[in-house]
């Protein structure tokens, strides 16, 4: 029995054995694959980071995009206040410029009348000097 009980014992720490030899393959297999996935890992985090580091830059120049169009909007925003400022100016002087040409036909067209009125009055002075002169001449031949 002692013999039998001896074999059971030597099958059993050759299956022990066994079991650390398997048990360290698959530790060893097992750290093989922890390795490489901590690498495969440390590759990602590499990656995130480098496209954190491009979305901050894309963020940053895009700020300072929209801060030059704003710069350039408020830029033309006053540019075409200024214009319309003129714009009402030039259509303010064109009134005034059509008041005084209206005034100017009003004053010329009355002195047209009056000065009509006066070649009218010389003529008629004229035809009647012209006509005592021709009396004169009748009294003097």
């Amino acid at each position: 029995q002692i013999a039998q009980k001896d074999e059971q014992i030597a099958q059993k720490d050759e299956e022990i054995s066994e079991l650390q030899s398997n048990s360290e393959a698959k530790v060893t297999a097992l750290s093989g694959e922890v390795s490489a996935l901590k690498s495969t890992v440390s590759e990602k985090d590499e990656q995130i980071a480098q496209k954190d580091e491009e979305i901050s830059e894309l963020q940053s120049n895009s700020e300072a995009k929209v801060t030059a169009l704003s710069g350039e909007v408020s830029a033309l925003k006053s540019t075409v206040s200024e214009k319309d400022e003129q714009i009402a100016q030039k259509d303010e002087q064109i009134a005034q410029k059509d008041e005084e040409i209206s005034e100017l036909q009003s004053n010329s067209e009355a002195k047209v009348t009056a000065l009509s009125g006066e070649v009218s009055d010389h003529k008629s002075n004229v035809s009647e000097k012209g006509e005592q002169i021709d009396q004169k001449d009748e009294e003097i031949s």
